[in-house]
C-alpha cells in the first residue's frame, strides 16, 4: 500500500523594495521549498552479472571462454523466465593489461575481457535460487538491489504532490502577512528524485508494519519499500 508523507524543509520570503525587480521575479513574491515523500512496496530486484576472463597473452582464448560464459548466461536466465525485455547488456570490452602483478611480484601482460548484464527478476522469493544457480554457473562477479516496477510513474506523482505542498504552505503564509497568493512565477526541481531503498528498520528494533506480517520466516518475508523523494521550489506572487 502506498504511503505519501509531505513536509516542508523552508520557507523564504522576500518583500524589501531594496531587491531588484525583473520580469520574472518581481519584489512582491515568496518562495517556498516543498518536499513529498512515496513509498512503494519492493516487487523487483534488480540484478547485475560482470562477465570478466583473462589470459596471458591470447585475446583469442579470453573472448572463447567469454562466449562461452555468455552462453550459459543466457540458458540460465531461460530457465528462470526472465523476459528478454528485462535484459540489457554493455558492450564486450576486450583490452591487455600491461601492469598485472602476480604473487611473484613480478608484472607480466595480460588480456582481460570484461562485459555487464542487467535484467530484473519480477519475482523476489526466488531470488535466493538464482543466486545459487550464479554462483554454480561459474557467475561470482554479480550484485542485486530491491525496485519497484512503479518507479517511473511514481516520479511525476511525487513532483506534483510536492507543488501542492508548497502552494498549500504558501497560502498559510501570505494570509498571516496580510496578503493574498497570486499566480505561479517560476518551479524549479531542487534535487535528485532517484528511489531510495528503505529498510524497515529503526534503532530501536524492527518497526511494527514490519513486525505485524513477519512470521518466523527469513529475512524475505520482512516487505521492503523503494522511497521515491522529490523537492520543488516555487516563486509565487504576492498581492
Amino acid at each position: 500500500m502506498r504511503k505519501l508523507s509531505f513536509f516542508v524543509l523552508s520557507v523564504l520570503s522576500l518583500f524589501s523594495p531594496a531587491v531588484a525587480q525583473t520580469p520574472d521575479l518581481p519584489i512582491n513574491r515568496i518562495v517556498v521549498l516543498g518536499d513529498a515523500e512515496l513509498e512503494l512496496p519492493a516487487d523487483q530486484v534488480r540484478i547485475t552479472v560482470t562477465l570478466q576472463f583473462s589470459d596471458p597473452t591470447d585475446a583469442r582464448k579470453a573472448y572463447v571462454a567469454h562466449q562461452a560464459a555468455e552462453k550459459r548466461l543466457v540458458k540460465l536466465l531461460k530457465d528462470y523466465q526472465i523476459d528478454e525485455k528485462e535484459i540489457r547488456y554493455t558492450l564486450l570490452q576486450v583490452q591487455k593489461n600491461d601492469g598485472s602483478i602476480y604473487q611473484s611480484g613480478q608484472q607480466k601482460p595480460e588480456v582481460i575481457t570484461n562485459q555487464q548484464v542487467i535484467f530484473e527478476l519480477n519475482k523476489p522469493e526466488r531470488y535466493p535460487d538464482l543466486q545459487l544457480a550464479l554462483i554454480n554457473g561459474g557467475f561470482n562477479r554479480f550484485q542485486a538491489g530491491y525496485r519497484s516496477t512503479k518507479q517511473e510513474e511514481s516520479k511525476n506523482s511525487v513532483l506534483e504532490k510536492a507543488v501542492d505542498v508548497a502552494r498549500a504552505k504558501a497560502v498559510i503564509l501570505a494570509k498571516a502577512a496580510g496578503r493574498t497568493l497570486g499566480v505561479v512565477l517560476s518551479v524549479r526541481d531542487t534535487e535528485e528524485t532517484d528511489p531510495i531503498l528503505q529498510r524497515r528498520y529503526s534503532a530501536g528494533g524492527m518497526m511494527l508494519e514490519a513486525r505485524a506480517s513477519y512470521d518466523g520466516g527469513g529475512l524475505l518475508d520482512i516487505p521492503q519499500t523503494i522511497r521515491i523523494p522529490a523537492q520543488v521550489k516555487v516563486t509565487f506572487e504576492l498581492k
